[in-house]
C-alpha cells in the first residue's frame, strides 16, 4: 500500500507544484477572525470544492498548508479516504438544551455532539481508490478529486443556484431533495480551512441525526430556583428545561456543496443521507 500512495504522490507532485504557483497565496483564518479575500481569491479557493460535474462516488480530500507538497498530497489522499468511510457509516450524538424562564422566555442551544467514524477502513480505500484529480491550493491545502469504485456512480440529485452576489440559495434555505435528508452545518473559520470545513461537516451530521428515524433520543428534565437579595427586597428566578441526547449511526452521508462567506468569516456543509 505504501508503495502504491508513493507512486500516486510523487506522479501528481510536478503537476501539483505548477498548480501552486499560479494561484495567489492567502494567509490561513483563524477562529472568530476575518480574512480580506477579493473576489477573485473567494472564487478561486470555492471552485477547488466543487463537485458539481461529478457522480456521487466521487469524493473531495483536503490538506493542512505544508511546505512540503507531497506531504500535502499524501495528508489530501488520506482525508480523501476518509470522507470514504465516513460516508460508509458516522456514528453521531448531538446534545440539545431547552430551557425557560420568566426573564427570557423559551431557549434552545445545542450543548456538545460529536462523530465517529470506522478509521480501520482506510487502509483498504487508499489501495482502491482511482484518483481522479490533484487541485491547486491558493494557500489552503492541496485539493484531491479521488473516485471509490465500489461505490455506484449515482447521478447528483441537486444542482447549485445562486443570486447575483454569487451566494449558494441553500445557505438560506435549506433544498428538498428527493430520496433524502438535508441539513446544512455551518461554522467560524479554523486557522486551517481542512478544519474548518470537517466542523461544518460534522454539524451538518448532527442536524441529520435528528431528522433520521435511527436516531436514538432520552430527555432528561431539570429545574433551579434562586433568590436575589436587593435593596427593595427579594427577587425570585425560577428556570426549568429540558436535556435531550440524540446518537445514532448515519449511512451514505455526503456532501453536496461548501461554500466559504468571506464576510463574517463563515463556512458551510450542504449534507445529505438517504430517506
Amino acid at each position: 500500500m505504501k508503495r502504491q500512495l508513493m507512486k500516486i504522490i510523487f506522479r501528481f507532485a510536478a503537476v501539483v507544484f505548477v498548480l501552486v504557483l499560479v494561484f495567489t497565496f492567502i494567509g490561513c483564518v483563524t477562529p472568530n477572525s476575518k480574512t480580506l479575500l477579493s473576489d477573485i481569491q473567494i472564487k478561486a479557493i470555492q471552485s477547488l470544492w466543487n463537485l458539481d460535474d461529478y457522480p456521487m462516488n466521487v469524493y473531495l480530500g483536503i490538506s493542512a498548508p505544508y511546505v512540503d507538497t507531497n506531504k500535502m498530497v499524501s495528508e489530501a489522499l488520506y482525508q480523501c479516504a476518509r470522507s470514504i468511510a465516513i460516508s460508509h457509516r458516522i456514528q453521531v450524538e448531538s446534545s440539545l438544551v431547552s430551557e425557560s424562564s420568566a426573564q427570557a422566555g423559551m431557549l434552545s442551544f445545542a450543548t456538545e455532539g460529536s462523530a465517529v467514524y470506522f478509521e480501520n477502513e482506510i487502509k483498504e480505500i487508499l489501495e482502491r481508490l482511482e484518483l481522479r484529480e490533484v487541485r491547486g491550493d491558493s494557500g489552503v491545502g492541496i485539493v484531491v478529486i479521488a473516485t471509490d469504485p465500489s461505490v455506484p456512480a449515482l447521478p447528483r440529485p441537486f444542482t447549485e443556484t445562486y443570486d447575483l452576489t454569487g451566494r449558494p440559495s441553500w445557505v438560506d434555505q435549506l433544498p428538498k431533495i428527493p430520496g433524502y435528508l438535508t441539513a446544512v452545518g455551518e461554522t467560524l473559520g479554523y486557522r486551517f480551512v481542512r478544519d474548518s470545513l470537517e466542523a461544518a461537516d460534522v454539524l451538518a451530521a448532527e442536524q441529520l441525526l435528528r431528522l433520521s428515524s435511527e436516531a436514538v433520543t432520552q430527555a432528561r428534565s431539570y429545574s433551579t430556583s434562586s433568590t436575589l437579595n436587593t435593596g427593595s427586597g427579594s427577587q425570585e428566578s425560577f428556570q426549568e428545561g429540558v436535556l435531550q441526547i440524540s446518537e445514532g449511526t448515519l449511512q451514505g452521508f455526503y456532501v453536496l456543496a461548501r461554500w466559504y462567506d468571506s464576510a463574517s468569516n463563515r463556512y458551510y456543509s450542504l449534507a445529505v443521507v438517504p430517506h
